[in-house]
């Protein structure tokens, strides 16, 4: 099917010039073929975000690699953008600024399914896992649920090869809706606790998770996704105050989102009033916020909202009397 790119567009404009990125990466010389690839990462999918001009290019991307037209070291940013262009499906469904483009951008994505199944059968060892962590967010495209099961089986061939770190296939796993709870006594934590955030509806997974909160995560899990998943299965603060209190004396500024700030959104699902008494686990909470070096920067817009929204004083003085 012939595409009029005059007619969509990328993130920079019109998509007239998007075309002979896609023939460099066929064409190109190596500068031309990154040149093509930072388009597609910062134009055609800026930050995540689709525009017209996105699923076309996912179908044109997925033709080069059917056809073996692809400049060998294209292939593994290739399947990176098609990840991405999928995870952009699931991340922003029911986005109505995006509703009129996710329906033919699913189509698109849906279509490289059958076409990067392969190249994971084929893989090298050293390029599985990385092959695979896109072929699920591929999969996660609702048209695609009935071939989750041929990829669960596909993963686990490669996890037993031990190619790549246990957790990451675990995590992988988890994503397609394989029971894994006969891992929750994995000897390996990050197993283990990847396992627990499949299962979060397992008291077992629910203890897990409250009790590794405390302490920094293993390597190969983020502290937010244990902040996250924390905030979901505890009942109210009072039941993850202590460790709360350790995140919060130990996160950087950056974690205003999905780190402490998360925590003290919850802490403070009203925000804080002269005539409200602070609870001894917001004044413990508090009191971590203030021992932080990292989160008082008068600069800081960022965390500065985060006290706003909760009632406080971005003044750590300020904070301090109220905490004592």
């Amino acid at each position: 099917m012939t595409v009029d790119w005059s007619r969509l567009g990328h993130a920079w404009g019109r998509a007239t010039d998007t075309p002979a990125h896609l023939d460099a990466l066929e064409f190109g010389d190596a500068e031309a073929r990154e040149a093509a690839l930072d388009h597609l990462d910062i134009a055609v999918l800026h930050q995540g975000f689709p525009r017209t001009a996105t699923a076309p290019s996912v179908r044109a991307v997925t033709a080069l690699l059917a056809d073996g037209r692809a400049h060998p070291d294209t292939v593994e940013p290739l399947l990176e953008f098609l990840g991405d262009a999928a995870l952009s499906v699931t991340r922003l469904a029911g986005d109505r600024y995006f509703a009129e483009i996710l329906p033919d951008l699913a189509d698109a994505v849906a279509q490289a399914y059958p076409v990067v199944l392969p190249l994971l059968a084929e893989s090298p060892p050293d390029r599985a896992l990385f092959r695979a962590e896109n072929l699920v967010a591929i999969a996660q495209v609702s048209s695609l649920a009935d071939r989750r099961e041929e990829l669960a089986v596909l993963l686990l061939e490669w996890s037993e090869r031990g190619a790549g770190p246990q957790a990451e296939w675990t995590y992988c796993l988890g994503q397609l809706g394989v029971d894994l709870r006969d891992r929750l006594t994995d000897p390996d934590q990050a197993v283990l606790l990847r396992a627990a955030l499949a299962h979060e509806d397992d008291p077992r997974s629910r203890a897990l998770i409250l009790a590794a909160l405390a302490e920094p995560p293993p390597p190969g899990l983020h502290q937010f996704e244990l902040v996250a998943a924390a905030i979901r299965v505890a009942t109210d603060f009072n039941e993850i105050a202590t460790a709360a209190c350790q995140v919060a004396s130990r996160d950087s500024w950056a974690g205003f989102d999905d780190g402490w700030g998360a925590l003290v959104r919850f802490a403070f699902p009203k925000p804080y009033g002269k005539r409200r008494r602070l609870t001894d686990a917001q004044r413990a909470l508090l009191r971590a916020l203030v021992a932080n070096d990292l989160l008082w920067d008068p600069k800081n817009g960022s965390c500065g909202l985060v006290f706003k929204q909760a009632g406080l004083p971005h003044s750590r003085n300020a904070c301090r009397r109220l905490a004592d």
